[in-house]
């Protein structure tokens, strides 16, 4: 039986939180005004749009329109629009007024605010601010030369200094009765006295209305570089051409159009001429070559070594500027220090108008002789062009420990010492023992000997089954006389660039072979971090020892054949340490 009491009342439940909801629904309203122009000649029609948007909306009281100075309201042209969309799940209405209005005398205005009613509530708009221009500004010669359509490329300086970045924008003007559908740019644009660099737009090329010469155009900016001047004088940036299809709003369609109605238009730049300014003379400083806002670090790694091994000086620059036409500073080292492979590397990001990131150099040394080494301070300079003046970092002093490798005195000494303990006692003989058969060793050998030689055949054939169907198993079981077979290559080895380079190979291949790891393509970092992985961090410092020496042997001092064989013995221990740890 339904009990009538309990139903009535879930009833009532359900409409309270319908009309609790349609009520908060109702009162999300959203009321905008906006002009279709601020900068209107006289004359010249211009719109005022009111938009009211909510998601339940029953009733708008349309406002007023008071008298607005500057503007004669055209009452018969009131436009009305309607639109439904889903914002959060949730349907949205929205509904737009248009208001024409021709603008009147000369001067600055504002379009008070109005008041509309939406379901018996008042929402009040903004003021908005508007500009009327006399025509008679207008100058008509000039006006009826411009084109419809035409680009045009736009610096951002006209005056810089040498290495100074210039954004130069290609912008696209045409007029409200052009409609652009596309553009394509024209390759192999060349900027000749400039390094050339293009900046990333992530963002969808919107238009602007502007007023040039007392025409309304559209302003849409296309593309972006940055340009390095590379030379002082009065540099001349080529014309810039691209494509862009078109159509016509107000021309009437050709029969045979199909409806298209579309045009293709080659366009180019005039050309832009700046006048470029030199950098000025610097004393008491190293200049990079930099022009912008940077920071200049540098480090030493490590700040203790041993002699013949690698040291890395690394000098870090980062902000915004000329990053891809810097420099490595030059320092001045020790003479017992030998600077060998200097590299570079930089990351760099271009996009939000300027090219910013970082930019690294480093400097291989190697120390000749054990001592305390200092790499003196240095003043570096970059040339600050909004402030129109050179800006000096003071980069400090590096010490360097150097000190000779324990190791290479008594590496050989180790390697040839033999466990031999001389035997002392006196002999002792044995008198033969009548001892029953069962009681012999060798009868129990001999009776077990089928079913040891039946084991070993079985542990045999599973062996010999894995090395061919397991690749890895097979790789870590050579592994041991592939790396040995390369020692005794470098052993045999009379030069010592060759020699090292099987040490090297012996290593790094016996590690790729018991970690599964390619057999090429490793880098040493990659192998030390393997090994450190696997095992310990002891022997991953060996190893990353053993091998930046292979790779910068052939540049260090005092590298002969005797320290080669010690340093092949010293493979062959790590190998066998290796060899138990993995």
């Amino acid at each position: 039986m339904t009990r009538t009491g309990k139903l009535n009342w879930l009833t009532g439940l359900i409409f309270s939180l319908f009309f609790v909801s349609s009520t908060v629904f109702g009162q999300d309203v959203s009321v905008s005004s906006s002009l279709s122009e601020t900068n209107i000649y006289s004359g010249e029609s211009v719109t005022m749009t009111i938009s009211v948007s909510g998601q339940s909306i029953n009733n708008i009281e349309r406002p007023q329109m008071p008298p607005v100075d500057g503007l004669r309201w055209l009452s018969g042209s009131t436009s009305t629009s309607q639109r439904i969309e889903l914002i959060n799940g949730r349907p949205t209405v929205s509904y737009s007024y248009g208001y024409s209005f021709i603008a009147q005398r000369p001067g600055t205005y504002t379009f008070p605010e109005l008041t509309i009613g939406v379901d018996g509530k008042g929402y009040t708009t903004k003021p908005i601010s508007f500009n009327v221009l006399d025509p008679g500004s207008i100058d008509n010669d000039q006006s009826a030369r411009l084109p419809d359509i035409y680009v045009r490329l736009e610096p951002s300086t006209t005056q810089p200094v040498v290495g100074e970045m210039v954004i130069a924008d290609i912008v696209l003007y045409f007029k409200n009765t052009v409609e652009v559908r596309s553009y394509q740019p024209t390759p192999g644009w060349k900027a000749e006295g400039f390094w050339k660099e293009i900046l990333e737009n992530r963002l969808q090329t919107k238009a602007t209305s502007t007023l040039i010469n007392g025409v309304r155009f559209q302003r849409a900016r296309l593309l972006q570089y940055a340009l390095f001047p590379t030379k002082s004088g009065e540099l001349t940036i080529s014309p810039f051409e691209l494509s862009v299809q078109i159509q016509q709003r107000n021309r009437r369609r050709d029969i045979f159009s199909f409806g298209l109605g579309q045009e293709r238009k080659d366009l180019q730049t005039l050309p832009v001429t700046l006048t470029v300014r030199s950098l000025p003379d610097i004393d008491n400083a190293t200049f990079t070559g930099g022009v912008g806002d940077f920071k200049i670090t540098r480090t030493i790694e490590p700040a203790e070594a041993f002699v013949g091994e690698s040291i890395e000086v690394t000098t870090t620059i980062s902000g915004s500027g000329n990053l891809p036409l810097l420099n490595k500073p030059i320092y001045e080292y020790p003479e017992t220090l030998e600077i060998y492979n200097p590299s570079e590397s930089s990351n760099i990001n271009r996009n939000n108008r300027e090219i910013s990131g970082s930019k690294t150099f480093t400097d291989i040394l190697i120390a000749r002789n054990a001592g305390e080494f200092t790499i003196p301070e240095t003043n570096v300079a970059f040339y600050d062009p909004d402030n129109d003046r050179y800006r000096t970092i003071s980069l400090p002093a590096l010490t360097l420990k150097a000190t000779r490798d324990p190791r290479s005195v008594n590496g050989s000494e180790d390697m040839l010492r033999l466990n031999v303990e001389p035997i002392t006692g006196l002999a002792q003989w044995i008198t033969p023992d009548n001892a029953p058969l069962t009681s012999r060793s060798w009868i129990w050998g001999l009776l077990l000997s089928p079913v040891v030689i039946l084991g070993l055949a079985f542990w045999v054939k599973s062996y010999r089954d894995k090395m061919n169907t397991d690749t890895a198993f097979a790789r870590a079981q050579k592994a041991k006389k592939l790396a040995t077979e390369e020692l005794e290559k470098a052993a045999a080895s009379t030069e010592l660039k060759n020699g090292y380079y099987h040490i090297y190979r012996a290593i790094s291949l016996f590690i790729a072979d018991k970690l599964d790891l390619p057999k090429a393509g490793n880098t040493t970092s990659e192998l030390v971090q393997a090994v450190e992985d696997s095992s310990s961090s002891k022997l991953a410092i060996e190893v990353k020892r053993l091998l930046t020496k292979c790779d910068t042997i052939a540049y260090a001092p005092g590298a002969s054949q005797a320290g080669m064989a010690r340093d092949v013995e010293f493979a062959q221990t790590l190998i066998n340490e290796l060899n138990k740890a993995l």
